[in-house]
């Protein structure tokens, strides 16, 4: 991945959504992840149509090991890349609590860009918890695509949620 894909990634956090997280670093394990789990992920990714934002919102779904999840998978234009339509579709997938890998396979679409050449995605990647910030980065695995990054920054200055 070139040098200023992850430059813009890390300059995009001007865009990303700050989330207030009271005292993150002292939550247990599950509690802190499923905070994280209920917001949005800002960042972006890299296909065959070039740089292209990304939303990516996650919902931990009921039943069987808690492990089993669905994603919105959001995408619009990247001001380096102003001709990307919008689009957004539906991925299920797990994320393992255990090794933090989250895995999501393309389900359906939920508005499809009228371009037919734009295609949903599976994608894979690593979750990491920091004192001040949460990252997923991986590769979208679909043919003609490269990686991605997603974040949320949060702070114990402001108040609960």
């Amino acid at each position: 991945m070139s040098v200023k894909f992850w430059i813009r990634i890390l300059l995009s956090g001007v865009m990303i959504l700050m989330i207030s997280f009271p005292a993150i670093a002292e939550m247990a394990e599950g509690e802190r992840l499923q905070l994280l789990l209920s917001a949005p992920w800002y960042g972006s990714y890299v296909c065959n149509q070039g740089l292209t934002r990304l939303r990516l919102t996650l919902h931990s779904l009921p039943g069987g090991d808690g492990n089993r999840m669905e994603a919105e998978f959001a995408f619009s234009p990247d001001p380096d890349n102003p001709s990307v339509p919008t689009g957004l579709f539906r991925l299920s997938g797990s994320l393992n609590q255990a090794s933090r890998m989250l895995v999501l396979k393309q389900d359906r679409w939920l508005e499809q860009p009228t371009d037919p050449s734009y295609r949903m995605v599976d994608m894979e990647g690593q979750l990491v918890i920091g004192e001040e910030q949460a990252m997923i980065r991986g590769r979208v695995t679909t043919y003609g695509c490269q990686d991605f990054a997603v974040w949320q920054f949060f702070t114990d200055a402001a108040t609960s949620r």
